[in-house]
């Protein structure tokens, strides 16, 4: 499982119902549980929608059938399983998206949860809190992973290269790598985890590679004459 993935971080196997099941026994399930929203599957489990406390509350209008409300709502007011009162499609998100992915689908749909798939069946439900409860890592927590994972493990440079502090979430990076074009990567990894609030990199290097194709490799105007090397 990856940590910077949905699947990381949502609720596995959340509480679903069929098309069929009445309104009492939905509004049982969300109060008995404490959630805002179950998902509609069908019997071949395919997610058909999601009914949530605001698709219940129709049912207290002292009108059931306004004439000026959505009809839509209005025929919610009346409904009384859950193929009537859901509302389809439901919004989702794959289990192995990043988290940015749903950050960004949060924000583009304004919904409180995203139920989330593999393989098109229900695998788990996220919410906006789950993706915010990352932010509440631990420093030493996130200062090993870096070092460790990232640094170590993906682009094999040590602690006697490159070294991090981390500080409330945000992250700076100092050292030096051989060549220009190691320093994005630092920075593109170390964001993906989660938890990171912002990425100060500082790296310096030893070689510029990022210059035009005919260009000779320079070194960097802050690196020692001790470290260049003939090519």
């Amino acid at each position: 499982m990856n940590a910077g993935t949905v699947s990381a971080v949502m609720t596995a196997d959340p509480i679903t119902v069929s098309p069929q099941t009445p309104f009492k026994d939905i509004a049982a399930l969300l109060t008995g549980n404490g959630i805002s929203a179950v998902g509609v599957v069908d019997k071949t489990g395919a997610l058909v929608g999601v009914v949530s406390e605001a698709d219940l509350l129709p049912h207290l209008w002292e009108d059931r059938k306004p004439r000026w409300r959505d009809r839509r709502l209005a025929r919610k007011a009346t409904a009384c399983v859950a193929k009537d009162l859901m509302t389809s499609p439901a919004v989702t998100v794959d289990a192995e998206a990043t988290l940015a992915t749903a950050a960004a689908e949060f924000a583009r749909t304004g919904v409180r949860r995203l139920f989330v798939l593999r393989g098109g069946k229900v695998a788990g439900v996220l919410s906006r809190r789950d993706l915010v409860a990352v932010f509440t890592r631990g420093d030493a927590d996130l200062e090993r992973e870096i070092t460790d994972r990232v640094l170590r493990d993906r682009l094999d440079l040590g602690p006697d290269r490159v070294r991090v502090q981390v500080r409330a979430g945000i992250v700076t990076v100092v050292g030096r790598v051989e060549r220009r074009s190691d320093i994005d990567p630092v920075t593109r990894l170390i964001h993906e985890l989660p938890g990171v609030v912002e990425v100060r990199n500082r790296l310096d290097y030893v070689w510029n590679d990022v210059g035009s194709r005919n260009s000779p490799a320079l070194p960097s105007a802050n690196s020692r004459p001790g470290r260049r090397r003939n090519r």
